[in-house]
Order: structure tokens, then C-alpha cells, then sequence
């Protein structure tokens, strides 16, 4: 495993390889029927997950061709404004991909670096056990391998503590094992990367995701904190209950740990965020992408939230995304995100030029399945599987 920042040069020259791979592959992929196949079937598949929710938007490329938008159903059933290409949703822990791509363009930039201590960047923040507190880099937060308890204090943000009171108590977070040792999934300490980007670039967070992010993407509905939960394009939360789904107050207090969960986007915003890291639109280089889309720390499948799936190996995190291999297959990267009463799914492929993004104003259980069905159907049609590790 790894103890600090990773060896740029030859993951440069590894995703040169991937790159020159990938366009190989995409000559296969357009060789087979999979390449005319109609992507309706897998539309299919996200009608029905959304049949019974109160609102759902989606968006599938497939072989780097954006399918048609699917949206279904209302803002809120109170009011019964239908879901449009610029509502905008809660991302929940998908904010974490965004927040980890913004830490890449500032490292791109030269105004951070991966291999930083992190006592050098925030001398303000204490921690416990000083030889461990001393080997965290600024890119274990990213990576989710700083080896600190995980969920650490996850717990007050649920409470009315702000997060200056929160940060006040790492010192008392106790490591598991040496920063880039194992993976320990966190919000309150991954939300440090706003306080790196803020003392390294002069700039907020929230300012600098803006513009060197939302604008350079055409993300126009994009944005961070709760101000936008006033807007009339906003969707409204929905909780099951015996009667059905019933409108639930906004979940606020996770805006206070914006990096890990406080940016809210439409379907339209998110078709850009997946067309920019398969590469298919200008807005994040081949080194950042390189850099994000890579496998930095191992994870187990309970960790990581999925199913005892024998298909599903090589899990792990990179920087802001999950990845893990299907059926053999490598190179799947996903994240999902809730807050209550909402939920959030992307999963891509970057080699296929293929991804997935589905959005509701609703909890249902399971909403995982779908990107790995995106996963299963993929793998089958693409003929991958004939090309399986």
C-alpha cells in the first residue's frame, strides 16, 4: 500500500497505455453489434426502478454517444412540477467527485501538491498520535486512506455542531493503521481538501470549484450550500411511509461538510460531469483524469457498500470515486450519495466511453443495483467479458 503520494510519472505513462487501449477498444467496441445496439433497453431498466418514485432524472452514454434524457415525475407531489432537465438534486457523497477533481486542477495548476504534509498546509488542525499525524499528505484525503477511524465524527454532523467545533476534536480520532496503509472512508476529514484549496489558492472552496469546474463544464445549475434549496427548480425531498411517499423537510446539515456532500446539480449538470471524465468533452486533461481514475487504496466489498456479488472484485478508492472490476472486467469507477430523502448513483467505464447517472428525490432501498446492472449490461453487450482479466 501506499505511503504517500503515488509516482505521477509512471501513472502518466500507465495511462498513456490505458489511452491507446481505449482507443483500440472503441474500434472493437464500434465493430460490434453492441455499438448500433439500442440503449432503450437499458432505459427500460430505469423506467422501472423509477416507476413507483415521485421524481427521477437519468442520463446513459453509451460508446461516447449521450442517450436522450430521461426524466420522470414531479419536484415534489405537493405541487406536482414535473422533473426537467435543470432540476436540480442533492448529490449527497457524490459532491465527493467533484470536490477530489477540484484538488487535481489545483495540483494541475501547481497551487497544491499531492505529497504535502498536511500539517504543513493546516497547522491549525491537531491530531492525535503524532508519528502517524506526520506522514498525512494532502492526497490521503482524497484517496480516503488517511487511517483514521472511519465515519470519524460523522456522527456530529448530524448534531448542531459546525464544523470549526467539529475539526476542533480530530485530535481525539484515533488511526487504525499509517496514513495510506488501508482504506477508512470519512466526510468530516475528506472535507479538508476545501480548507487545502482554500489556503492554497486564496480561494473559497465554493469560489473556486465555480470556476475552474462548474463553468468550465457548462454546469450552469451547479451549485454549493443551501441557498439553492429555495429555488423553484429545486427537488423536494420524499420519505416512504405507509401512505406512500410523503415530502420530507431539506437535509441541511451536510452542507457544512461540503466537500464530502453539499453540491446540489440538475441531470444536465451531471450529463457534463460524465462526459468530462470519460474524456469526451473539453474541461479535465488526460492527467487529471489519469490522476482521479485510478485504484489507491484496497477496500472490501462490505466497506464499500455492495452486494456479496462473486462478479464484483478489485475494489478499492481512487480520488473521489470508487472503483472496482465486474465479471473480470476492470476499470468501473462509481460513487453514490444520500441524504435524507434523497439519492444519488454514477457509475462509468471510462475505456467504453460508457457511463451512467440516476438522480431522485427518494430513498429506495437498493438504488446501488442499478449501476450494477449498468455494469452487468454493459459487460454483456460490449463483449468485454471476452477480453476478462
Amino acid at each position: 500500500m501506499m505511503q504517500g503520494a503515488p509516482d505521477w510519472s509512471g501513472l502518466q505513462m500507465a495511462f498513456e497505455l490505458r489511452r491507446c487501449a481505449a482507443i483500440f477498444a472503441m474500434v472493437i467496441f464500434s465493430a460490434k453489434a453492441f455499438a448500433s445496439a439500442d440503449a432503450r433497453v437499458f432505459h427500460a431498466q430505469i423506467a422501472e426502478v423509477a416507476r413507483d418514485l415521485p421524481g427521477a432524472a437519468a442520463i446513459v452514454v453509451v460508446g461516447g454517444e449521450s442517450r436522450p434524457l430521461f426524466l420522470h415525475g414531479f419536484q415534489s407531489l405537493n405541487d406536482v412540477r414535473p422533473i426537467t432537465a435543470d432540476t436540480q438534486f442533492q448529490l449527497a457523497s457524490l459532491s465527493k467527485s467533484i470536490a477530489a477533481t477540484a484538488a487535481a486542477l489545483a495540483v494541475e495548476q501547481n497551487k497544491i501538491s499531492w505529497g504535502a504534509q498536511l500539517e504543513t498546509v493546516l497547522p491549525d488542525i491537531q491530531w492525535g498520535q503524532r508519528h502517524r499525524a506526520q506522514q498525512l499528505k494532502v492526497f490521503h484525503l482524497a484517496s480516503q486512506s488517511t487511517g483514521l477511524w472511519p465515519h470519524a465524527y460523522t456522527n456530529l454532523i448530524e448534531e448542531r455542531l459546525s464544523y470549526s467545533a467539529i475539526k476542533a476534536r480530530l485530535n481525539e480520532v484515533a488511526f487504525v493503521c499509517d496514513p495510506g496503509a488501508c482504506y477508512s472512508y470519512q466526510n468530516v476529514v475528506f472535507s479538508l481538501i476545501g480548507d487545502v484549496i482554500n489556503k492554497s489558492t486564496g480561494e473559497s472552496f465554493e469560489g473556486f470549484v465555480q470556476t475552474q469546474v462548474f463553468i468550465p463544464l457548462n454546469m450552469k445549475d451547479a451549485s454549493i450550500g443551501p441557498e439553492s434549496l429555495a429555488l423553484t427548480n429545486m427537488a423536494k425531498p420524499h420519505v416512504a411511509t405507509d401512505e406512500g411517499w410523503r415530502v420530507a423537510p431539506f437535509s441541511k446539515r451536510y452542507y457544512k461538510v461540503a466537500p464530502a456532500a453539499g453540491v446540489n446539480a440538475s441531470i444536465a449538470d451531471m450529463q457534463q460531469w460524465l462526459l468530462a471524465q470519460l474524456g469526451l468533452i473539453d474541461g479535465l486533461s488526460a492527467t487529471v483524469r489519469a490522476r482521479i481514475q485510478n485504484r489507491y487504496v484496497n477496500a472490501s466489498r462490505a466497506d464499500s457498500h455492495y452486494p456479496a456479488d462473486p462478479r464484483i472484485g478489485s475494489v478499492g478508492y481512487g480520488l473521489g470515486w470508487r472503483t472496482f472490476s465486474f465479471a473480470g472486467v476492470a476499470g468501473f469507477f462509481h460513487h453514490g450519495g444520500y441524504v435524507k430523502g434523497m439519492r444519488s448513483e454514477m457509475i462509468f467505464h471510462p475505456e467504453t466511453a460508457s457511463g451512467m447517472v440516476f438522480l431522485t428525490n427518494s430513498e429506495p432501498q437498493g438504488l446501488n443495483q442499478l449501476s450494477l446492472l449498468f455494469a452487468q449490461w454493459l459487460v454483456e453487450r460490449s463483449g468485454l467479458v471476452d477480453r476478462a482479466d
